[in-house]
């Protein structure tokens, strides 16, 4: 299953980001640590200097991910919704339902989404042999 997440990543609107926290051991302290902050304190009292306190770096590094807090929050509120997203599909990859045909559910997003909006839509494709399809259609 750890094979399985090797090569996983959540995409994120990269205008929400100056750079990939992602991509350094840095980013993700700030992700983790941030997000404890957070719950510790409140978004009111967060800063990025207590943050930088927090796990050892000056308050500029931080700059050179998000421009300013809010724009960690949306990456944070951003990243957890579209784990949500990935578990859903995950989970109902492969319903049957009671006449016995499976069904696989695909996210199908416009070639713009992540430039524009967030809009998801789910497409229920019926999936199996052809006597399941004559089954179901009557």
């Amino acid at each position: 299953m750890q094979s399985l997440f090797t090569n996983f990543k959540i995409q994120i609107n990269p205008k929400i980001f100056v750079k990939d926290p992602e991509t350094s051991t840095l980013g993700k302290k700030i992700v983790e640590h941030s997000i404890l902050l957070i719950d510790e304190i409140g978004f009111d009292n967060f800063t990025f200097k207590k943050l930088g306190d927090r796990i050892g770096s000056n308050e500029s590094s931080l700059y050179r991910y998000f421009e300013n807090k809010h724009k960690l929050l949306i990456y944070l509120s951003s990243w957890y919704w579209s784990w949500m997203e990935y578990k859903l599909v995950f989970t109902t990859s492969n319903i049957v339902n009671p006449e016995g045909v499976a069904f696989r559910y695909d996210i199908l997003k416009s070639k713009d989404a992540l430039k524009t909006d967030s809009d998801v839509y789910l497409h229920a494709q019926q999936i199996g042999n052809d006597k399941d399809k004559d089954e179901y259609n009557g």
